[in-house]
């Protein structure tokens, strides 16, 4: 930017009115700039997942959400998985659970699939 800048200054000579107006516009697209790479900071440093779109078992980014009658919302093969190998409860309220308990979480699934579209980084993150 500074070198097409003291090129637009070479191509108007000595005019100050133009050679001002130059070195304006180039003030404004180094500030627009600045500003663009602070913005891309910003999201670098915010890089935390949510502790509610993860699963209460492997504590990972949940890809197929279900909620128990009780309200808490698992990864759908984490607490298959729970059921199947230590028992029919759930491991949060140790309350009488069987799979056919199990509801999808449509809209934890929609918040979820909507942060991964926000937050492309997450692809690498998991």
């Amino acid at each position: 930017m500074a070198e097409d800048k003291d090129r637009q200054i070479q191509a108007v000579g000595g005019d100050k009115g133009q050679v001002a107006g130059i070195e304006e516009e180039h003030a404004l697209n180094v500030t627009g700039v600045n500003s663009l790479f602070a913005e891309v900071d910003e999201k670098r440093k915010n890089r935390e997942v949510p502790d509610y779109l993860c699963g209460k078992i492997s504590f990972e980014i949940m890809k197929d959400p279900c909620i128990t009658p009780s309200g808490i919302t698992y990864e759908k093969k984490d607490i298959e998985e729970h059921l199947n190998r230590v028992g029919h409860f759930d491991p949060v309220t140790r309350t009488k659970l069987t799979q056919d308990m199990l509801i999808p979480n449509l809209s934890m699934k929609e918040v979820i699939q909507h942060f991964l579209s926000e937050n492309e980084w997450v692809e690498d993150y998991c």
